[in-house]
This record gives structure tokens, sequence and C-alpha cells, in this order.
């Protein structure tokens, strides 16, 4: 049985829609380039789990975004996938962040989602 799961994400999505094509049970809910616009996708999806890059088109960073959409998504996982390791610290300081995923640690990406949601095995 699949359980289709929600997603919302910004920009370099083609990767990320790669990596999360390969487990059915996750479904794209809406791509934005900066975080005011992926506001209205995750609350209006009611979004799972969200990945944010932390160098986002617009006025906010990843980090400052998290917060955010945990207002508009209370329900949602959120991970902070970024090249900048030395974000570690302040991801972790970041009641709102999930999880901290590098762009150079990118396999661990899927599996890390899954955890978060609770899927155990895999789909592929």
């Amino acid at each position: 049985m699949s359980i289709a799961r929600r997603l919302g994400w910004p920009p370099r999505c083609d990767f990320i829609q790669t990596v999360f094509s390969l487990d059915s049970r996750f479904t794209l809910a809406g791509v934005s380039a900066t975080a005011e616009d992926a506001f209205k996708v995750a609350g209006t999806n009611k979004a799972e789990l969200i990945v944010l890059d932390h160098a986002l088109a617009g006025e906010l960073t990843g980090i400052e975004a998290a917060p955010k959409f945990k207002e508009v998504a209370p329900e949602s996982k959120i991970i902070l996938f970024t090249a900048h390791a030395e974000l570690r610290q302040a991801a972790a300081a970041e009641p709102a962040i999930d999880a901290f995923v590098l762009k150079t640690d990118s396999n661990y990406l899927l599996r890390v989602a899954q955890q978060l949601l609770s899927m155990s095995g895999h789909a592929f």
C-alpha cells in the first residue's frame, strides 16, 4: 500500500525531485522560488515535509523562514538542505528545523525524510 506524502520546497528542486521520486510514497505539492511564495503552498496543501535551501531568493533565509513555515503548516517536518556546513549549529538552535542535511551528503536526504515521517522500510 502506498502512502502519499506531500512535499513543498524552493529552488534547486530538480535534484530534490529526483531523489524523492525514488519513493512513491512522496508526492510534490509545489515548488517555490521564495519562502514567501512557499508559505501559501505549505498552508494550502498541508505539507508534511518541507525541504528548505538556506540561500532562498527573496528576503528570508531558510533558517529565518523555518518558524514561519511552522505557523502555516504546524505539523510539517522541516529539513534544511544546504551547502553551508557552518550553519549546522544555527539550524540546531532553531526549534522549527527538524533535520539538517548538507548537499555534500545528499545521499542521506531521502533516508532522513523517511525517518522524520516515521516511514518504515524502503519503497525501492
